[in-house]
């Protein structure tokens, strides 16, 4: 089994989000399309841009300044979750065809988007009239390491001193950091205090509600793993991942203390450790975050798709996107010369 991100699309994942996060007082409206089939694609009426992870405010702004309607929108996403995997849920590619083809239908006159779709499905939308777009993320691989020590082994002398004398410093200040299963936790208050004090930090109100974790945890008493930080009997700082298949994919992060250093240990150095000695083969951390580089992750795509009923901003705005398309491939051809392993593998 591989860890396409097929969890997240699964009715323990999405129904904690669609009880208390992803409702309509929050604009989010579930508005799931389903064939007789029994293929589906899980959807969204939306009233905003946020918690999508695939940015399109300019394109917002730009209907509303000519007076258009942009919202509602259709959105074909996991909500607050940017994790590429399936989102035409069928068992033919005619049947993912027919259910992008339902995306437009049920757009009507404003949009529709899908959002972290695999290329195969990018390929379909496209076939459709669905204009593609791609951001930059950055991903681990497991190379068959033995350890940490044999991962930092291939990396550049530079890199590997810096990570080492990162995590000697998180070492010295005697923090106990452990492994825990979703199922042996009690202290979800305080868990979800350190994930909501991240957003508070930004002047945001958090995405998720203690309920959904909670939710989580016991439908993925072991595929949801928490690394915890502990001083003495308290949980100071705490990150969240998922296990899909071979991949383990990070989620969410806080910590009630500025620690240097520590955010990296628990959200990056902790998650390859624990994807090495699980023989994992990849580890997912999420959208953006250019200085996971330093730290031996490699920078790839993820893909969206975009569909706009009104034909002049479809036209403008595929041209956009094309502009934008070159700048970033050329933009991840600079960073891949610069990857950490360089100096290792030459």
């Amino acid at each position: 089994m591989t860890g396409d991100g097929s969890l997240f699309t699964s009715a323990g994942y999405l129904g904690p989000l669609e009880e208390s996060c992803a409702t309509p007082k929050h604009g989010w409206t579930p508005a799931p399309v389903r064939l007789a089939d029994g293929s589906w694609a899980p959807a969204y009426r939306k009233t905003h841009s946020w918690g999508e992870f695939v940015f399109d405010f300019e394109f917002a702004a730009a209907y509303q300044e000519r007076g258009l309607r942009y919202y509602p929108k259709l959105v074909c996403s996991v909500p607050f979750t940017p994790v590429p995997g399936p989102r035409l849920l069928a068992a033919s590619e005619a049947g993912r065809r027919d259910l992008a083809r339902a995306l437009i239908d049920r757009a009507g006159e404003t949009s529709a988007h899908i959002l972290f779709l695999p290329e195969s499905e990018l390929a379909i939308a496209e076939s459709l009239g669905f204009l593609p777009r791609a951001q930059l993320r950055y991903g681990w691989t497991n190379a068959g390491y033995a350890s940490f020590d044999h991962f930092l082994s291939r990396l550049s002398s530079k890199r590997r001193k810096n990570i080492k004398r990162e995590r000697a410093a998180i070492a010295a200040t005697g923090l106990q950091i452990v492994w825990r299963g979703a199922g042996e936790i009690a202290e979800w208050s305080r868990i979800h205090a350190l994930y909501a004090s991240t957003y508070e930090m930004r002047g945001q109100p958090p995405y998720l509600t203690a309920a959904c974790l909670r939710a989580w945890a016991s439908h993925f008493a072991h595929a949801m793993q928490l690394c915890l930080a502990y001083d003495g009997d308290e949980i100071v700082a705490m990150a969240f991942f998922f296990r899909d298949g071979d991949t383990l994919y990070g989620r969410h992060w806080g910590a009630a203390r500025d620690i240097p250093g520590l955010h990296f240990e628990l959200c990056y150095y902790r998650g390859i450790d624990y994807a090495i000695a699980n023989r994992l083969q990849r580890f997912d951390a999420g959208v953006q975050g250019e200085h996971r580089l330093l730290r031996g992750f490699e920078p790839e795509l993820s893909h969206s798709a975009h569909w706009f009923a009104h034909r002049g901003f479809h036209a403008a705005i595929g041209e956009a996107l094309a502009r934008e398309s070159a700048a970033l491939r050329a933009r991840l051809q600079r960073l891949r010369e610069h990857s950490s392993y360089r100096e290792a593998s030459a």
